[in-house]
């Protein structure tokens, strides 16, 4: 079987360990396990299950394991999740240090050795160690060892201060509910 090529669709210049980020993550292949939507219009909202709180407490966990981490608006829906994330790199440079969810990979045997993946502290780590973290806890809930719960990638903008898109961003994240299908 041929090796599938993979498009990256990261800035390569950009530096992923400090800014602003609207991110989109959706499940495989586009599951709706976190839960229903209730209501229609203005009163609907997001009925989580226990996937779905699975999800949300990950989420609100990631500052404790990456402190420079400020997390904001955020809405979970039944087969992706919205959210922005802001990366201080103030800390990242020398202070942040690996956690439970993320091992260090400075030395092997004694020896240095160069870290294969995402730069530690950046977004990529960030997500990549949310998407391990909760579907390890979801498997071990439903009893479904080694089964995908997210699409391979995820969305993420850059998001400038200059042109108040924060605001638009974080008022699509909470009307986002009611514009449910």
């Amino acid at each position: 079987m041929p090796l599938r090529y993979r498009k990256h669709i990261r800035l390569p210049d950009h530096d992923y360990t400090k800014g602003a980020y609207f991110v989109t993550l959706g499940t495989r292949p586009r599951m709706q396990v976190f839960g229903r939507i209730i209501g229609t219009d203005a009163s609907a909202r997001m009925e989580l299950n226990a996937v779905g709180g699975i999800v949300d407490d990950c989420w609100r966990a990631i500052p404790d394991h990456f402190p420079h981490v400020r997390l904001h608006e955020m809405q979970i829906m039944p087969d992706h999740v919205h959210a922005i994330l802001q990366l201080d790199h103030r800390i990242v440079h020398g202070t942040v240090q690996a956690t439970q969810w993320v091992a260090g990979t400075d030395a092997v045997g004694g020896s240095r050795r160069i870290a294969n993946g995402p730069r530690r502290g950046s977004l990529a780590a960030i997500i990549g160690a949310f998407k391990s973290e909760t579907t390890k806890r979801v498997n071990r809930l439903n009893d479904t060892p080694a089964r995908s719960l997210w699409q391979p990638n995820y969305y993420e903008r850059a998001i400038r201060e200059h042109n108040c898109e924060w605001g638009r961003i974080a008022q699509y994240i909470a009307e986002n509910p009611k514009n449910w299908r």
